[in-house]
């Protein structure tokens, strides 16, 4: 949705997506965002696309943005301090269950 001002000129479009790539896009945030939904109070490793790994708990998904709970790793706020970190869906490359199994 765009308006022009009156006495403004056009901008130049610098960039517009495929309509193909936007209905794919909007489709991988729905499927990415109703999985994540389902995994509350799970614990997940996550992998983003640019190579980071990350560990903990599922506490919430919302318009587009995944919160991890992870454990801190700055021994400032004591060795087991919980921080929420927000993950954009669309840079999420995997996501796995971490599920404990029992020793036999």
């Amino acid at each position: 949705m765009s308006f022009q001002v009156p006495g403004t000129q056009q901008m130049p479009v610098v960039y517009k997506a495929d309509p193909t790539m936007v209905h794919h896009m909007k489709s991988l945030h729905d499927h990415l965002h109703n999985l994540c939904r389902g995994l509350i109070n799970q614990k997940v490793r996550v992998e983003t696309i640019h190579g980071q790994v990350f560990e903990g708990t599922i506490v919430n998904c919302e318009r587009g943005i995944l919160y991890l709970r992870v454990e801190n790793p700055n021994r400032a706020y004591g060795p087991y301090t919980p921080i929420i970190m927000s993950l954009v869906l669309f840079e999420l490359l995997l996501i796995t269950l971490m599920t404990v199994y029992p020793f036999i």
